[in-house]
């Protein structure tokens, strides 16, 4: 930067040296011819200027001088331009710089606020062990206290299955039989025909494909209750179809021989053609016409068909003869041996179909009395 600047006075010096030369020149050549005395400068209240030199001819001397002066300005511009250039490339440099330490300094911040992140988050940490005890202890005390609460709970199974999985645990199985309850207890403890008939269970297996089977039956594919939607007489020859391949699927494997490929392959074309049928009679205008009253019974049975898509595939991973033996089927009369069998068989309470909501409301009554006792007694047991 100094020596550009130096160059710059250098070239500058030269140029008044050269300027200076050039008006002692047209001085002399002036000097020597008959020039005219100066004229005035013009009327400066019009804008005009002063005319330069003091003739109002033109002469070989404005020439040079206007020369002279050209190559002065060149001179002076060149290095004026250098200096421009060099302040120029200083500030580029300066603003480089800034924008390297702002960059810096975004990327500190960004990841100080990163661990205040996590520093927050840290404190409001749970477990996921702990995180599930609460939600757990919550759930109980929704069952146990707030009975007005649990209807839809009940009715689909979640309830119950929570229940079970609290009296399916190691205390139940360790601490308790039938003998250890009084006769008033054993007695609520008992489960009549009607309502084991009325419970649906189902495999506990990831992806909700699990079958699903009456309580004292361990027959899959339950159909007895069509739901109100597929019991329409459009509906009547693919009812007939699917339930006699499927009574064709049940007595092969009940009888204890091979449901072959044939018998589920058309029980899976009589499941197609329902599904087909119903979605082509079930339009959307059929569904919303008036205000929607169909929409619902539509839901209903779509999610019928669903559940029975998925027992179909669960047929077939398993094959139909070993899916469908009498080891599911519940042969006793009280919840306790309930509880144990569905434990040792790995099932679940299936949601409840129309019309059986209140087998499964006394069920939980007595799954809900059966798990306070048990807790009372390790109480007891924990206080010793």
């Amino acid at each position: 930067m100094n020596c550009l600047k130096q160059d710059y006075r250098k070239m500058t010096l030269a140029a008044l040296l050269a300027f200076s030369v050039g008006i002692a020149v047209a001085e002399s050549v002036r000097a020597q011819g008959n020039a005219p005395p100066p004229r005035p400068y013009r009327n400066l209240s019009l804008g005009w200027g002063p005319y330069w030199g003091w003739r109002g001819f033109y002469g070989p001397g404005d020439a040079i001088s206007n020369r002279i002066h050209a190559q002065a300005n060149w001179v002076r511009s060149v290095g004026e331009s250098a200096v421009r250039h060099a302040e120029a490339r200083e500030i580029r440099a300066d603003a480089f710089r800034k924008e390297i330490a702002n960059s810096v300094e975004y990327a500190r911040a960004y990841w100080e606020k990163k661990e205040i992140y996590r520093a927050a988050k840290m404190r409001e940490y749970t477990a996921p062990l702990d995180a599930a005890d609460l939600r757990n202890n919550l759930t109980w005390r929704r069952l146990k206290d707030h009975p007005e609460l649990n209807g839809p709970a009940i009715v689909n199974g979640k309830a119950l299955n929570f229940l079970l999985d609290r009296l399916s645990a190691g205390l139940l199985a360790t601490h308790y039989s039938l003998a250890d309850f009084d006769d008033a207890l054993l007695k609520r403890l008992q489960l009549s025909p009607d309502v084991l008939s009325k419970l649906r269970l189902r495999e506990d297996v990831p992806g909700g494909n699990g079958l699903v089977f009456q309580a004292n039956s361990g027959d899959a594919l339950d159909i007895a209750g069509w739901p109100f939607a597929l019991r329409d007489e459009h509906f009547a020859k693919q009812r007939e179809e699917f339930e006699q391949a499927r009574n064709d699927v049940v007595q092969a494997g009940r009888d204890g021989g091979t449901v072959d490929n044939a018998l589920m392959k058309r029980l899976l074309q009589a499941h197609d053609r329902l599904d087909r049928e119903f979605y082509k009679y079930y339009t959307k205008e059929r569904r919303t016409q008036a205000g929607g009253k169909y929409f619902h019974q539509f839901l209903t049975s779509k999610r019928f068909l669903q559940s029975l898509a998925g027992e179909l595939a669960r047929l077939q991973e398993l094959g139909g003869d070993a899916a469908l033996d009498d080891s599911t089927r519940f042969e006793g009369d009280n919840l306790v041996a309930l509880v144990s069998h569905m434990s040792r068989h790995g099932l679940e309470f299936a949601p409840a179909r129309q019309g059986d909501e209140s087998a499964y409301h006394e069920t939980f009554y007595i799954m809900r009395d059966l798990y306070l006792t048990s807790a009372d007694h390790n109480d007891a047991d924990a206080a010793k």
